[in-house]
């Protein structure tokens, strides 16, 4: 199924905001570098626009400060390339009280802003304040609309896949009946017998694929009650007992303190449990350690849990990190890649978080976040 991937952006990603400085003015540009530093943004500066070209990291900056007359162009003339190098940044324009005609021109041109030479610092932190909380509000608005968009779509993949399973499943259970009556007419020639064997298990894997994507796709309802976790995590642990039978496994949780205490639905926790259990029991090899611990924190300004479980697995490289929470990936050789994605669209639905250890280099830890009760 061919994959429509919805960038989110995330309008709490802005800093430290990084500016560029571009000014030929040693001691203007000296000053302004002081005033940005010392409000906590990163600063990159130039002397020339050629400077800028060859050092400017142009994908991720927020603003860029232009001096309105360099050595090689000025106001009128770079704010269009300037577009074209870093849309996403706001142009401000330093100028002196004889360039107000040429300013005017810049803002005309593309710029969004300018300031009077000598510029004074609070001028300054306030329209970046104006141009900081503006980038915010856009932001947000294009973060909602993917959020919709994105939402649109699961639907109508989850409306398709409904049909199509419900089909499938009568489809398969024919195709099941008539394996095994073949079965029974080639009684005592086993190579046949293997053949038909083969295609049974193919065709398990086959209804096992299509209950994943209808429980991926179809709404999540909870049924929320306040629950232990440590309980919860024991229980999903337990019934591990058979994938985990004759591997020597260690699996610790917390002795001593107060376990975490959160509102929900018992039967869908411990499917994302499960899921990461299991997937840390085909990455690790024996002895084989899970470790489970838990801390207060906040979550949106509320009391919450963050649990933490990590394995002693090989660990995940970048590229695994990034995906691991979209459908259909997976490192396994066998596998639909949705115990991850799902897990996720539970955690979320509990209003919580699920992210990976960024900075562990050794094994594979899961943040899951979820609110207190």
């Amino acid at each position: 199924m061919p994959q429509h991937k919805v960038e989110i952006p995330n309008p709490d990603a802005l800093g430290p905001l990084s500016l560029l400085v571009v000014e030929d003015d040693p001691d203007t540009r000296s000053n302004l570098i002081d005033i940005l530093e010392m409000d906590g943004y990163r600063v990159q500066a130039a002397e020339t626009f050629g400077q800028a070209l060859r050092e400017a990291h142009w994908d991720g900056y927020f603003a860029i400060v232009l001096d309105r007359r360099l050595p090689d162009g000025n106001s009128e003339d770079l704010p269009p390339q300037l577009r074209q190098l870093a849309p996403q940044a706001a142009i401000v324009i330093v100028t002196g009280y004889e360039d107000l005609t040429g300013a005017i021109a810049a803002l005309r041109n593309g710029a969004s802003d300018y300031l009077i030479k000598p510029v004074d610092a609070d001028t300054l932190r306030a329209r970046l304040r104006q141009l900081a909380e503006k980038r915010q509000t856009e932001l947000a608005l294009k973060a909602a609309n993917a959020r919709m968009l994105q939402t649109e779509r699961l639907a109508a993949i989850g409306e398709m896949m409904t049909g199509l399973v419900h089909e499938s499943r009568n489809a398969l259970q024919r195709s099941e009946a008539c394996l095994e009556m073949l079965g029974l007419n080639l009684q005592g020639q086993p190579e046949s017998l293997d053949l038909v064997a083969c295609v049974q298990k193919a065709q398990k894997k086959l209804h096992e694929l299509f209950e994943e994507v209808r429980n991926y796709a179809a709404p999540i309802k909870l049924q929320r009650v306040d629950h232990d976790l440590r309980d919860l995590l024991e229980e999903t642990w337990e019934n591990l007992v058979w994938t985990r039978q004759s591997r020597t496994v260690s699996f610790d949780l917390p002795q001593s303190g107060p376990s975490p205490r959160c509102s929900v639905d018992a039967s869908r926790l411990e499917q994302v449990f499960r899921n990461i259990f299991e997937n840390s029991l085909a990455a690790c090899v024996d002895p084989a350690r899970i470790d489970v611990t838990w801390k207060p924190t906040k979550l949106n300004g509320r009391p919450a849990w963050q649990l933490a479980i990590a394995d002693n697995g090989p660990g995940m490289s970048p590229e695994q990190r990034q995906k691991i929470f979209e459908p259909f990936f997976t490192t396994k050789p066998t596998g639909t890649g949705l115990g991850m994605a799902i897990s996720k669209r539970i955690i979320d639905e509990h209003d919580g978080t699920i992210s990976v250890n960024e900075m562990k280099t050794e094994g594979t830890e899961i943040f899951i976040t979820l609110p207190a009760t």
